[in-house]
């Protein structure tokens, strides 16, 4: 069973590893017939010392591509191999500098006619195949050079969250959560005050003015909740938006935010307003990254409110 195989994109790097060590088994026995007793992971290495000259290690590493610790290492081995040598540069006696060894020197033609047939085999190899596996591999590293593999899973991680969250619309039974979350985040930081027990309180009394109210679930539980408050006709306010602490981090609040404004498009309105405290400051960052800017505050029947922002739809 090849399990490796079967896994498919899951193991992919581990398929490569294995496609690695196939071809370089096989390329250490081409230089043995040619009476070259070297390990082909050197390759990179030492190619660049005979072709290009002596070499100091960080300079080397960052032709090749390779990691500092990574080109020490093969460095070591080509010097236990006896290929090369080390020794301190005659500009800067802290810098270490890699040449090519009496014995590299001697067995640089060897080596090089080596090169020229692995070149055309390597050349016909990938030419024959339907697929180019070089294209596909430059393709790769174009866009690992653009975004390093952390932050395409980060990415793709924040997406599968916010395909997990449901929205969905008021229902009289997700009442006590309008409040309860609410409640927590207000009273974590302030205190409750008049506006937010009439809201609070009577959720009904939003929708029969025209706003909405949307809820998040997330694994089955009520987790988050937002709502929007017609003030008058096409004057919307976005409030009471809150998540669990449990879950905070997964997206939720966003794609709460992205609901609300699609609602407000729906209905008509050119702008959304809130008004927040800066003390909330994930909170504020959130807001901002839904498209609200910062305007001048007016009249507000909360003592919290320090910040209004506005969102242009």
């Amino acid at each position: 069973m090849d399990i490796i195989s079967q896994l498919g994109p899951l193991a992919f790097v581990s398929r490569m590893r294995r496609l690695a060590e196939s071809v370089n088994l096989y390329a250490r026995a081409v230089y043995q017939q040619y009476g070259l007793n070297f390990d082909p992971k050197c390759f990179p290495v030492f190619w660049t010392l005979c072709e290009v000259g002596p070499m100091g290690i960080s300079e080397l590493a960052e032709y090749i591509g390779f990691s500092h610790p990574g080109v020490i290492q093969l460095a070591k081995q080509l010097e236990q191999d006896g290929l090369i040598v080390s020794g301190k540069s005659d500009a800067d006696k802290r810098k270490r500098i890699l040449k090519l060894s009496e014995k590299g020197e001697a067995l640089r033609p060897e080596f090089q006619k080596v090169w020229a047939h692995i070149q055309a085999v390597n050349t016909r190899l990938i030419a024959e195949r339907r697929h180019n596996l070089l294209w596909a591999v430059e393709e790769i590293e174009g866009v690992l050079a653009q975004q390093d593999y952390l932050s395409i899973f980060k990415d793709y991680l924040k997406t599968q969250q916010l395909e997990e969250v449901e929205i969905l619309d008021y229902d009289p039974a997700y009442a006590p959560y309008f409040k309860s979350l609410n409640q927590a985040w207000i009273e974590q930081y302030f205190r409750l005050e008049p506006h937010d027990l009439e809201q609070l309180d009577h959720p009904e009394h939003i929708l029969q003015k025209g706003g909405v109210i949307l809820f998040a679930r997330y694994q089955q539980e009520i987790v988050g909740t937002v709502a929007l408050v017609q003030e008058k006709p096409g004057d919307f306010e976005m409030v009471k938006m809150a998540v669990s602490p449990q879950v905070q981090g997964r997206q939720i609040g966003k794609k709460l935010g992205q609901a609300i404004l699609q609602k407000a498009r729906e209905a008509g309105a050119a702008q959304v307003w809130l008004e927040s405290n800066t003390r909330l400051v994930p909170a504020i960052e959130l807001y901002k990254k839904l498209g609200f800017y910062k305007v001048a505050m007016t009249a507000t029947p909360y003592e919290r409110a320090d910040i209004r922002m506005q969102c242009d739809l």
